[in-house]
């Protein structure tokens, strides 16, 4: 009789809860897990807890874990997860992360100076990167990498996984092992990519602990109802943190159908401040400065929060010149996991990147490529650009019953303040009272409206399993700092 493969063995739980099915797997995928664990916190007792929290995720989850998912895949990024919360709850670790690292580089340019080192040292010096440095490439590359080195498969094997031939299998490979040799290399680790190759195969997955198989059975198929409170608070952050990744996905198709309707209108408390300009002149004054600039730079921050739980913040520079030329930035910090994005216009299209996707995304138009990042890159690729190129999706043709409430200042810059509220959702700008530029933008969208369009997103994307709920009201703050005008922006600074 043939063994059942892991998916198979994971159906056979959800369906039956077959203990014996999931201990099978448990003893099949802990030394995975386990070595991930012990290479990001650096402390077996650490290691093991993160090992139990991916395992007690997986059986909680087990009945709605895709038939088409490479559980290798999905075993590191919940391991990454895991691995982030902890660190979250222990501030000392990421200090002595920091040094470790420091340290490892310190080494590795000596290394380089004396010559060749030798597996064992090349090993010792990439281990500590190479979590995060799997976490840089696309989702496919990083299966690809995954199957052929953490899994030993062949590239007949890798190809037929990922819906591809043997020698398209081995191009994605070697691309992806390039890429890693090159993340290495530029954080003091210098070596070839056979040799990479050949010291992840070798060491990549050591065996677990002998009594660590059974503990996690143990405690993953009662859902963790035995573990420890720690433990139990290490489940939470990491679910909340996987959660919310498949909120900002929901979140992104949601906002841009948002701004995209013009859903958006204003209606304001009147607020005398003595200064004479109606809302709708500033407004008006606001779009006359954007369409007068020949060029716009600024640098940036996100902050938001969804209920009363905060997010990870983005951070974000923008880059803006006529006729058409743009190039968005952004990077969220998740702490030991940051997703970064760009979105920027060619001569032959414009294009949307994020980190996890190995190829560019071409859009038909400039409205397109910004519209679809709004949710990704904490809105940096909305009002501002899309004011810029006064886009028929941008801030203004929403606002037509502005009114005002009191100047406030920001960043030390006297600001007109607009607010709009409509729909469940409010709106409010900080435009400049000099150069009548955008200085800070807040969105606040109630859970009502937002289940609603998630559910939406939901039924067009069920293999994805999206949440349908928030948690609560959503709220974004999104502050414009460093801003450059009419300064000549070099050509090739608009290239991602």
């Amino acid at each position: 009789m043939q063994a059942m493969d892991d998916l198979e063995l994971l159906r056979e739980y959800a369906a039956n809860h077959s203990e014996t099915a999931f201990e099978e797997l448990v003893s099949r995928r802990v030394g995975f897990v386990y070595s991930s664990a012990l290479r990001q916190a650096r402390d077996p007792n650490l290691a093991g807890e993160i090992t139990q929290v991916v395992f007690i995720i997986l059986a909680q989850k087990a009945g709605r874990i895709s038939g088409k998912t490479i559980l290798t895949g999905w075993l590191f990024k919940t391991t990454r997860f895991a691995a982030l919360a902890q660190m979250r709850a222990d501030a000392k670790l990421q200090r002595q992360k920091k040094e470790f690292q420091m340290q490892t580089e310190i080494q590795s340019t000596a290394a380089d100076k004396v010559g060749q080192a030798s597996s064992l040292s090349i090993w010792d010096e990439l281990s500590p990167l190479l979590d995060e440095a799997l976490a840089t490439l696309g989702e496919t590359d990083r299966q690809a990498v995954l199957l052929r080195f953490f899994e030993n498969k062949s590239l007949a094997e890798v190809g037929n996984y990922l819906g591809a031939g043997k020698d398209t299998a081995r191009k994605r490979v070697t691309r992806a092992v390039e890429k890693l040799r090159k993340f290495f290399a530029k954080r003091g680790v210098s070596s070839t990519t056979a040799i990479i190759a050949g010291v992840i195969s070798a060491n990549s997955v050591q065996a677990a602990p002998v009594a660590l198989a059974k503990s996690v059975t143990a405690v993953a198929i009662v859902k963790g109802s035995i573990a420890t409170a720690s433990t139990l608070t290490l489940v939470k952050g990491t679910m909340k943190t996987m959660t919310w990744i498949k909120i900002k996905f929901a979140l992104g198709m949601s906002m841009a159908m948002l701004v995209a309707s013009g859903v958006a209108t204003v209606a304001i408390s009147q607020t005398s401040n003595g200064d004479n300009l109606a809302a709708q002149e500033i407004m008006k004054k606001s779009q006359g400065a954007y369409a007068g600039l020949t060029s716009y730079s600024d640098e940036g921050k996100e902050v938001g929060s969804v209920g009363k739980a905060d997010v990870a913040p983005h951070t974000f520079s923008i880059k803006l010149a006529r006729p058409n030329l743009y190039q968005i930035k952004w990077t969220q910090d998740l702490g030991f996991y940051s997703q970064t994005g760009v979105v920027w216009s060619a001569s032959n299209g414009d294009y949307l990147k994020m980190q996890q996707v190995s190829k560019p995304e071409k859009y038909p138009n400039t409205d397109g490529a910004l519209s679809a990042a709004m949710g990704i890159s904490g809105g940096a690729s909305g009002i501002v650009p899309k004011s810029f190129f006064n886009l028929k999706s941008g801030i203004f043709g929403a606002m037509q019953s502005a009114t005002k409430k009191s100047d406030e200042k920001i960043g030390g810059t006297d600001c007109y303040v607009l607010t709009q509220s409509k729909g469940g959702r409010t709106e409010t700008l900080w435009i400049g009272k000099q150069d009548f530029l955008i200085r800070q933008i807040e969105n606040d969208t109630s859970a009502a409206i937002l289940k609603a369009m998630m559910e939406d997103q939901a039924k067009k994307h069920p293999e994805m399993h999206l949440p349908t709920t928030v948690g609560g009201d959503v709220k974004s703050v999104q502050t414009h700092m460093n801003i450059e005008v009419n300064q000549t922006i070099p050509i090739t600074d608009f290239a991602p």
